[in-house]
């Protein structure tokens, strides 16, 4: 496939924590993998920091993979709770949901998105795909969402794996910052987010901005953001 720049059309629902499994229909759905117990999360990894860099060291497998990720039953793939500080995968029950303890935030509750967006930034002519995810603080106060993030996955070889995290970079006004669309080019993914200045009312942030996540070894490292509105 061309290696140049090109646009994805942004998630229509950056603003809210989306409620739904449903995945993209697939022909062909990859292999289920085997993570922990439905709705939990593993327990055999090192705890992480969310407010760190997100990025991954090296690869984390996941399970199986098809030759192309847009045939991977979604619905079904555990994610990463690196954005949130969860350490470990974590696998959605029935209705979309996991609950686990952050290690910035104490319990909370993960939600996982209904949109995926693909694009190949390693030009092996196979598509990446960046999946949305949330989590809120678990009903402990009014918070609709304390942390969005797009998972990055990838192939090794056979495997499906957790290339990394993106969070949003740009801070400002109250409410967390919502991501808003990504864009795939060779070597990087620029991702586009949505923030609150001062007086922005919850539901409407007025600021705009982009960071670029460059690909470096086998895992994402984020860029200054920039200002764009």
């Amino acid at each position: 496939m061309a290696t140049a720049l090109r646009r994805i059309t942004p998630l229509t629902a950056f603003l809210t924590i989306l409620l739904t499994t449903s995945a993209c229909d697939t022909p062909s759905p990859a292999p289920p993998v085997k993570p922990s117990a439905q709705g939990t999360v593993a327990t055999d990894a090192e705890p992480s920091d969310a407010s760190a860099t997100t990025s991954s060291a090296s690869p984390e497998v996941v399970g199986p993979a098809p030759a192309d990720l847009h045939d991977v039953d979604w619905a079904n793939t555990p994610v990463s709770g690196e954005f949130c500080g969860v350490p470990g995968l974590v696998r959605f029950d029935t209705k979309g949901e996991a609950r686990a303890t952050s290690t910035v935030w104490g319990p909370v509750r993960i939600r996982s998105g209904t949109e995926v967006l693909y694009g190949d930034t390693d030009g092996d002519n196979r598509d990446e795909a960046v999946v949305y995810v949330g989590c809120d603080d678990n009903g402990r106060t009014q918070n609709t969402q304390i942390a969005a993030g797009y998972v990055v996955y990838g192939h090794a070889g056979k495997n499906l794996v957790v290339i990394g995290s993106i969070t949003p970079r740009q801070k400002g006004g109250t409410y967390p910052t919502a991501l808003a669309g990504a864009e795939f080019a060779p070597g990087r993914i620029i991702v586009h987010e949505k923030w609150y200045r001062a007086n922005d009312p919850h539901c409407c942030p007025t600021g705009d901005a982009t960071t670029v996540w460059t690909r470096e070894g086998s895992g994402l490292i984020p860029g200054d953001p920039r200002i764009t509105s």
